[in-house]
Order: C-alpha cells, then structure tokens, then sequence
C-alpha cells in the first residue's frame, strides 16, 4: 500500500457520501439537517496571508525581493482569528452560524454535505464536508485566503471524530485526509456497518478509541481501512465480523488490535483480514481469537505477528494465521 503524504491534494476533507443511511438518522428536512444533527467543534489557528512588496520600489527590487524574501505571516492584515465569522451552509440553506472567540474556537451544529464559510472583511473562503448525523467531529484548521487554488485555502491540521459512526447502506467514503483520523466512540462501538454498506477510510493513521467494539459488522457489509498505521483499543470486541460481512486492514505500518473480550471474533460466513508490513498485534483478555460457524481469518504480516489470548474454534472456520506466534497468559 502506498503511504499517504502530506502533499495530498484536500478535495473533500472528511466523508463523500453515495445513497448514505444512518442507523442514527431521525429523518431531514428540506434543508438535509435531520432532528439528530451532527456537531462541529472547531478552531481556527492562524491566518496567513500573504506581504506583497511595496509599489514604491521600483520593478527590478520588487521581483528580486519578492523572490527571496516573499513570506507568510498569521495576521497579516490585523484579522487574527477572532471575530471571524462561521457559516455552515447545508443544500444552500444556511443552518447555522458562529463567531470564532478570541482563541478561534467555533461551534456549529449541522450534518451531511456541509460548506464552512469562514468570512471576514478582508476574505472569505470554504471548504466541504460531511457529517454523518449524531456524530460530532472536533477540527482545527489554517487559513490561507491568498492561495490561487480555492481547494487549498482552508488547511486542515488536526481532525477527530466524536461518537459512532454507523452505516446501514449505500457508500460512506472517509478518504483524501492529509491527517490522522481518531474516532472516538466514547464507550459505545466506534464503527458499525450493517446491510449492504460499505465503509472505506484511508488516512496516516487511524485510532479507534474508547470503544466498546471498535468494528462491528454485520449483514453483507464491508468495512476497508487503508492506512500506515491502525491501532484498536475496545472494551469488548477489538473486531466483531458476522453475517456475510467483510472487514479488511491494509497498513503499511503497524496493526494493534486490543479487545477486553476478544480481539477479533468472527461469526457466520464472514471474513476478516489483516494485513501489515510491519508488525501485527492482535490480543484479548479471554480469546485472541473467537470464530464460530464458517468464518474466514487472515491475519499476515512482513513483520512479528502476535496473537495474544486463547484461540477458540466453534463450527469449521478458515484460520490463516500460520505465521503469527499465539501467546496463551
């Protein structure tokens, strides 16, 4: 897998949706807000804008001095980040807006296909994205209102998802991030997919965090994570596979799936594969692993691959884990 870099070019900076349904959604309006609407907790962090070399110099100075001495600076024409205006615009219906305070912070509340507006006097610049409804994303971004291409006018530096994210059909695509994406399920399952959606996350890194299952899918769902490195920390299931679904783990880096039940556990038809060109760590407090009925297990890796916990079969599952050492505490 080819590492993400930090020269990604930002078109949609968090979700792409295609005939999306939440299990969370409570039904929209004409305006795509729905009566569980997702929240936007931002911060600007700077502005930088751009010094343009006096008119009085003459055009030689000018064009040499622009050339070496051309510089960014935040708060170039005295806007700093407070007092900037926040607008979150949904199907060209404005749903909500803030004023940043004087440390830049914003919140909004809003979901779907969203356009930020940031505005002040002296600028004023977008950028797209997406919130599934009843999820909560946490962003801190630059503001660079001189860049000629308007897809990088607002630069993202940090970005975290607060609360589930859930799936019941169609294509939920969180992909094209310059950043770490951390999804936060606050005690409850940070990812779970059900019917026939199929969930793609590509990123650095991603952290699934505070979960109770960190993946759960179910029906004929897919869930694909394509990242460097992906880390799990749940109370229960690190992974749950059931149905005819399919999880899949590409990293070009590290995997660590921590489970306070089972790291992964597989049931049903389904299939669940992982695969790292480091090293991968799968444990669990009772089982590694748990595979009941017919279940497919791939876990590989170019590096060590450790497998900590006891490995339960029920049925005739498929395990591939031949090259990973099982450690029994």
């Amino acid at each position: 897998m080819k590492r993400l870099t930090k020269n990604i070019s930002l078109l949609m900076i968090l979700i792409t949706t295609i005939s999306i349904s939440l299990s969370s959604c409570g039904g929209g309006g004409g305006d795509g807000q729905s009566s569980e609407s997702g929240t936007i907790n931002g911060r600007v962090s700077d502005v930088m804008m751009t010094i343009v070399p006096m008119q009085e110099r003459s055009y030689m100075l000018a064009w040499v001095k622009g050339i070496f001495s051309l510089s960014r600076t935040a708060n170039a024409q005295g806007s700093g980040v407070s007092g900037i205006a926040v607008t979150a615009i949904v199907n060209g219906n404005t749903v909500d807006t803030d004023t940043t305070d004087a440390e830049g912070n914003f919140t909004l509340t809003a979901s779907g296909n969203v356009t930020l507006v940031f505005t002040t006097d002296e600028f004023s610049v977008s950028i797209d994205i997406s919130i599934p409804q009843g999820t909560g994303i946490n962003i801190v971004v630059t503001l660079l209102p001189d860049e000629p291409n308007p897809d990088d006018q607002v630069e993202v530096e940090d970005l975290e998802i607060a609360g589930t994210i859930r799936c019941e059909t169609g294509v939920l695509d969180i992909s094209d991030l310059i950043n770490d994406i951390v999804v936060d399920g606050e005690g409850e399952d940070c990812v779970r997919v059900e019917g026939n959606c199929t969930l793609s996350i590509e990123s650095n890194n991603v952290t699934l965090t505070n979960c109770e299952r960190c993946i759960d899918a179910g029906g004929t769902a897919q869930v694909i994570i394509t990242s460097a490195d992906v880390s799990c920390d749940a109370s229960e299931d690190g992974i749950r596979s059931r149905g005819n679904s399919v999880v899949t783990l590409d990293a070009d880096g590290d995997i660590d799936i921590s489970g306070g039940e089972n790291g992964i556990r597989a049931e049903g038809n389904s299939t669940t594969s992982l695969s790292a060109t480091n090293d991968i760590n799968v444990s669990g407090d009772e089982n590694g692993i748990r595979a009941e009925g017919t279940p497919n297990v791939n876990v590989s890796a170019d590096g060590e691959c450790t497998i900590v916990g006891f490995i339960r079969q029920d049925g005739t599952p498929t395990l591939n884990i031949d090259d990973c050492v099982n450690v029994v505490p």
